[in-house]
């Protein structure tokens, strides 16, 4: 299959899930950053489908997801998405590299409801990283 079927044509592709969870983890490392695109909004039909496929790839999306938290340029909505919706989908021994990245947003002095709601569930992210099970 080429790794570009894999990437939603728009937000109601819901066969792109079907496709992704097909896929092989070469294919997915091959378009990782645009799938992780498809989750900077979770309103979107396709976002709802495709967040329970990623998971499955971990180890492809996390060269990716990495630079999208630490790049201040990207959105904050897109990095809240991530960590409230993805990363808590995924072993908890892989999230190692991306737990400083995640405490600097819970350390973070908020200037605005988004900035906010970043520390909020970066804080909630921690909680549930240290939790003991």
């Amino acid at each position: 299959m080429n790794e570009q079927k894999l990437i939603p044509k728009d937000k109601f592709d819901l066969d792109a899930a079907k496709r992704l969870s097909l896929a092989t983890p070469e294919q997915v490392s091959a378009v990782a950053t645009p799938l992780l695109e498809w989750i900077a909004d979770m309103n979107w039909p396709v976002a709802l489908e495709i967040i329970h496929v990623l998971p499955k790839f971990h180890k492809e999306l996390l060269p990716s997801i990495e630079p999208i938290l630490l790049n201040r340029e990207n959105d904050i909505i897109w990095k809240y998405w991530i960590i409230s919706q993805l990363l808590i989908q995924f072993p908890k021994e892989n999230l190692l590299t991306l737990l400083p990245i995640i405490q600097e947003y819970a350390d973070l002095i908020p200037h605005n409801e988004n900035e906010e709601d970043l520390k909020e569930v970066s804080l909630d992210s921690l909680a549930w990283y240290n939790k003991r099970e």
